[in-house]
């Protein structure tokens, strides 16, 4: 009997629409990439490119400590909608986005929601040629993960866009979006269809700062040094924190005049009168307010005035305002560099649209892309950014 030499199998073909492509007789083919952490990779040739998934981790580790962001129940929030039976059964794509300065803690975040989903992570970070199509053929559940994403779109926010609506989608996706400024497409704001939440990123917790501190500056008895500075921040992030603990550990003390940190001067107390309140109802609340001031009284004043008492309690005139007009006023404080206000500046809950009247009335538009009238109550030059919060911390 003729001994049968063993052939090696050089050469699989795949089938593709009833088109039959070789490829490598090692290749071993897989439903999904499995879970992890994939980047898009390009792979260009005489022929054309087309585009793969790069495994690049298990999941995603952090080589630092991460102090509170203040987020755990935003996150819970996101978990619970995203597995829910709405979305689930009505297999639909959700999307969010992390909105905040460098250092705000958005991105850790979102790596830190994409480990708990426990999903497949697929990072964008260009606009490939067959983006779209390549997403959204896809035929597992994945995290499409796209950090500082007004930059990487900046030009092709139309490619964006299609992405998300995902109208041939093979299975859903969870879009996470990060954002340094909210200068995306017009279409995703306002859009709980293609984007369900947004979230704003900003100040440290108290928490965070106690917690570092105590970590990381070496002479305790200089702590009061370091959260006087954080206090009178505009804003703080973990890296501005850094660099006045690292100040204080060098030499002892803050030269705040030297240090490069973005100091306030001013602090904005305002009053907003409801993120979703309809544009006809500005002009009547102004008048009912204007109508009802004492000579010489601020609508901080008037605002703050007991207008009736039940159930054993006194009830201000901020109350009458949501009872007649059916809102929910915030009272907010917001510490800046400037002595006034201008058209267009960002005062963290949206961009001025106008200046302040005589009584202070102005109109911002919010992260949700609404009007929202707003009052300036008062200007005070001692800023707070904290408003005391950091006096009770303990070392």
């Amino acid at each position: 009997m003729e001994k049968q030499e063993k052939v090696e199998v050089k050469q699989k073909w795949v089938n593709e629409n009833g088109i039959f492509f070789p490829v490598p007789g090692n290749t071993a083919l897989h439903l999904t990439p499995g879970s992890g952490v994939f980047q898009i990779y390009e792979q260009t040739s005489m022929g054309g490119s087309r585009l793969g998934l790069a495994k690049i981790a298990d999941k995603f580790v952090f080589d630092f400590k991460v102090y509170d962001l203040g987020i755990e129940k935003t996150l819970k929030r996101i978990e619970k909608t995203w597995n829910s039976d709405t979305f689930v059964e009505g297999n639909r794509n959700f999307g969010i986005i992390l909105n905040g300065l460098k250092g705000t803690g958005k991105t850790i975040a979102s790596k830190i929601l994409s480990n708990r989903l426990g999903i497949p992570v697929v990072i964008v970070n260009a606009p490939f040629k067959g983006l779209v199509e390549f997403i959204q053929s896809l035929c597992f559940e994945c995290v499409v993960l796209i950090d500082e994403a007004e930059k990487v779109f900046a030009e092709d926010g139309h490619v964006l866009l299609r992405m998300i609506d995902g109208v041939y989608n093979e299975s859903r996706k969870f879009y996470i979006l990060t954002t340094n400024q909210l200068t995306i497409d017009d279409n995703l704001k306002g859009r709980p269809g293609r984007i369900w939440y947004m979230k704003q990123f900003g100040n440290l917790t108290a928490e965070a700062i106690q917690e570092y501190i105590k970590d990381n500056l070496k002479d305790q008895s200089k702590s009061q040094v370091v959260l006087d500075t954080v206090d009178i921040l505009e804003i703080s992030t973990i890296d501005i924190l850094k660099s006045i603990v690292d100040e204080v550990n060098i030499h002892g003390d803050i030269e705040d005049s030297l240090l490069n940190i973005p100091k306030a001067n001013y602090r904005l107390n305002i009053v907003r009168f409801g993120y979703n309140m309809p544009k006809d109802q500005f002009p009547k609340i102004k008048e009912f307010i204007r109508s009802r001031l004492a000579e010489g009284e601020s609508v901080g004043e008037w605002l703050n005035k007991f207008w009736k008492e039940w159930d054993d309690e006194k009830h201000n005139n901020d109350e009458l305002i949501d009872e007649t007009f059916n809102t929910c006023t915030e009272f907010e404080r917001i510490s800046t560099n400037r002595p006034y206000l201008s058209i267009g500046q960002d005062i963290r809950y949206g961009w001025v649209l106008e200046s302040p009247d005589d009584l202070g009335f102005f109109v911002i538009r919010n992260y949700y892309d609404n009007e929202e009238l707003c009052c300036v109550l008062n200007w005070d030059d001692a800023p707070s950014l904290y408003r005391g919060r950091l006096h009770n911390l303990v070392f």
